[in-house]
């Protein structure tokens, strides 16, 4: 598969994107595409090949280090608040430490229906933009020594590129050391 860019992401990412792609035309990923617009971001979604089987084959296709890639993760809270945290993909998600951060007494994963019905996007592909439900957004300071980071758009086959400081200009987000 071909980058919708036409140029390898190594060469700086981003390009116009292919209007024939059912990736991009998701509701989730068109949102986050119009979203990077409207609030004049640098970079732009990219489909990424379905065949990447996992975060490491992501990391060497876009031609970055593991830590330069994103997670994102809905979370709940004991009192049924829900958040989303931005975490670099070179470190496990460990809710109890993040928990402690975040003075919460405990930190629980959302189900696959209510991450979908908050964001709009599916579990583990969520982007940080355009959400369904506005969530207080914490974004992991390991991503931050990062010139370029790679976040999920919506879909498991999209992502955007993006700087640490836009990235919190972007989701409103809160710096937090994850872990």
């Amino acid at each position: 598969m071909e980058w919708t860019s036409g140029r390898e992401p190594a060469e700086g990412g981003g390009g116009p994107l292919v209007a024939a792609s059912p990736v991009l035309h998701s509701p989730a990923v068109a949102a986050t595409a119009t979203a990077l617009v409207d609030l004049g971001a640098a970079g732009e979604v990219l489909e990424v090949p379905p065949s990447l089987r996992d975060v490491g084959e992501l990391a060497r296709h876009l031609g970055v280090p593991v830590a330069a890639v994103a997670t994102t993760s809905v979370l709940a809270t004991r009192q049924d608040k829900h958040l989303l945290v931005i975490a670099s993909a070179a470190h496990p998600l460990f809710l109890p430490a993040l928990a402690a951060v975040l003075c919460e007494p405990e930190l629980l994963r959302d189900a696959d229906v209510d991450v979908l019905h908050r964001t709009g996007s599916v579990l583990g592909s969520t982007s940080p933009l355009a959400l369904l439900e506005p969530l207080p957004t914490f974004v992991d300071i390991a991503l931050a020594p990062h010139q370029d980071i790679w976040v999920p758009a919506g879909h498991p086959h999209a992502v955007f590129r993006t700087r640490y400081d836009e990235l919190l200009r972007l989701t409103g987000g809160h710096p937090v050391e994850i872990g």
